[in-house]
């Protein structure tokens, strides 16, 4: 594949360079017995070999499938003489049946370790807590953030992060002060932009790094459906795809770092590269602002003619 002309950002104080396009991993062995891993290590090498430089997994996407899949990846790709410091590798702990107590200090060094091991690599770049339902086992003196803060002093991993819906979560993790990424999503797009006054605001605060996932998912949540109906109805009239436009309205936000694209197989990066690509009118965003609302704060949740929801 061609490698492409990107535009790289500066992830907070980490001061990691990233692609505005990351390559997600969710999707990677989703579908057991249809799915082979070499489509999922073809579909990683595809990105990386476009020019991607950030891949996000799990240790929980797939029960560790998606984790295993991204370290077959990685090892073609080195094996082909490119670096690891080129590269920036963010994977997540989670609570699963695998690792049902991850957030005690002992289950994140077990699962620190067991995605070292799928990922075939000695150090990550990032490591996040994933989806906590509460953050007192993760803050407590004996939770996962003192196991991740040893972790980060000894060098084998470089940032911590947090990546969950919840707003609050956010904002108490980052005014830690030992958080240097969050990663938010479904909360911006086209449909909902609650991650700006919940996450993005404090985030700037405190130079921390955010990352946008599943922006396309939002589109698609029985709430949002009419809306992206209406939404699609519009981009039609002018030619356009409403995901190519939900994507270039969420690049636009330059707070974020990367959004983070989940892909499933070779053709879906290449599509989303093109999508990338295709050039937007300014004139479609000032239209867009005068139809709904979109981009004029306030305006928005006025022009959805209900109360945005704001996670807290």
């Amino acid at each position: 594949m061609t490698e492409h002309n990107w535009e790289k950002r500066t992830l907070g104080r980490t001061g990691f360079e990233v692609t505005v396009l990351g390559i997600g991993s969710a999707w990677l062995g989703h579908q057991e017995g249809r799915y082979t891993p070499d489509v999922g290590v073809q579909t990683v090498l595809a990105g990386l070999e476009a020019g991607i430089n950030l891949v996000d997994t799990s240790d929980n996407y797939i029960a560790g499938r998606s984790e295993g899949i991204v370290g077959q990846a990685l090892k073609h790709w080195f094996a082909q003489d490119h670096r690891r410091e080129d590269l920036i590798l963010s994977t997540k702990l989670s609570v699963y049946d695998g690792n049902p107590d991850a957030f005690s200090y002992d289950g994140a060094i077990y699962g620190l370790e067991q995605s070292l091991n799928r990922l075939q690599t000695d150090y990550l770049d990032i490591f996040l807590v994933h989806d906590p339902t509460s953050l007192d086992p993760v803050l407590a003196d004996n939770g996962a953030l003192a196991a991740l803060r040893k972790a980060k002093e000894e060098g084998t991993i470089r940032a911590i992060g947090l990546g969950c819906r919840s707003h609050a979560f956010h904002r108490t993790c980052i005014e830690t002060g030992e958080f240097d990424v969050s990663l938010t999503y479904h909360d911006f797009s086209l449909v909902d932009t609650t991650a700006e006054a919940g996450v993005l605001e404090t985030a700037a605060k405190h130079d921390v790094g955010i990352f946008n996932a599943s922006i396309n998912a939002a589109l698609t949540r029985p709430d949002t459906a009419g809306r992206s109906r209406e939404l699609a109805d519009w981009c039609a009239k002018r030619d356009l795809e409403l995901s190519t436009l939900n994507l270039h309205f969420c690049l636009r936000e330059k707070r974020f770092a990367s959004i983070l694209i989940g892909f499933s197989r070779p053709a879906r990066v290449v599509q989303n590269i093109q999508a990338l690509a295709a050039p937007i009118d300014e004139a479609v965003w000032k239209e867009l602002a005068r139809d709904f609302g979109i981009g004029r704060g306030d305006q928005y949740a006025r022009c959805l003619g209900r109360q945005v929801t704001r996670f807290s």
